[in-house]
C-alpha cells in the first residue's frame, strides 16, 4: 500500500487497527503498507502519550539515499579543474594586497602618533598672552557665578542639635520651677512657724 494507492478507505482502516477497534485476526498483511503502519503505530502513542524515551531517527541514511537520486553532472569536474588556476593567481593578489595593506596601516598609525606628539609639545609651550588665561575657564564670560550654600554637616546633626537644644530648654523650665516651688514652700513653711509662734 504506497502513498498513491492509501485511500480514505484504507487510512480508516490502518487507523481503526492501530487503535485496537480491528483484530489483527481480520486483517492481510499483504493489504497493509509496514512503513504506514508503523506512522500510524507513532502517531497513536503520541496521542496516548505511549511514545519510546528516544525515538531514533536515521537521518544521515535518508540523506545519503536522496544523494544517491541526485543527476550528477559531467560540467562539475572541468569547472572545478579551470577554477584552480584562476584561484591561485587571485590567492597571489590577496597575499601581496595583503602586505601593502599591512605597511599602508602602519604608515597611517605611525603618522596619527606623529601629529598626536607634535600637537601636545605644541600645546605645552606658553607665550605672554596665552599665560593670562586659564586653560579651562571656569566662569561664564557674561554675568558673575551665583553663590551656593555648603553645608559641613549633614542635616541629621542639625536635627540632633536641635533636639537637645529643645531639651535643655525644658529642662531648664523645671529646674526653675522647681526652685520656685521651693522657694514658696520656704515662705510657706515661714509663715506657719511665725503664726504657730505668734498663737503660743
Amino acid at each position: 500500500m504506497t502513498k498513491a494507492k492509501c485511500s480514505e478507505q484504507d487510512k480508516a482502516f490502518v487507523s481503526a487497527l492501530v487503535d485496537n477497534e480491528v483484530s489483527l485476526d481480520d486483517v492481510q498483511t499483504d493489504d497493509i503498507d509496514s512503513q504506514t503502519l508503523a506512522r500510524y503505530s507513532l502517531i497513536g502513542d503520541a496521542m496516548r502519550s505511549e511514545t519510546a524515551p528516544s525515538i531514533q531517527l536515521d537521518i544521515a541514511a535518508s540523506v545519503a539515499k536522496q544523494l544517491e537520486n541526485e543527476p550528477v553532472h559531467a560540467e562539475f569536474g572541468q569547472q572545478q579543474a579551470q577554477q584552480q588556476p584562476a584561484a591561485s593567481q587571485q590567492n597571489a593578489q590577496v597575499i601581496s594586497g595583503g602586505w601593502w595593506r599591512g605597511i599602508a596601516q602602519t604608515a597611517i598609525a605611525a603618522s596619527v602618533a606623529v601629529v598626536a606628539v607634535v600637537g601636545v609639545q605644541q600645546y605645552g609651550t606658553s607665550d605672554s598672552e596665552q599665560s593670562d588665561l586659564p586653560p579651562l575657564q571656569s566662569q561664564p564670560f557674561l554675568g558673575s557665578a551665583s553663590p551656593v550654600s555648603y553645608s559641613s554637616e549633614p542635616a541629621l546633626d542639625n536635627a540632633e542639635r536641635g533636639l537637645r537644644e529643645l531639651q535643655k530648654q525644658r529642662i531648664g523650665a523645671l529646674v526653675m520651677e522647681h526652685q520656685r516651688q521651693t522657694r514658696e514652700a520656704a515662705r510657706i513653711a515661714a509663715n506657719d512657724e511665725s503664726q504657730s509662734k505668734k498663737d503660743q
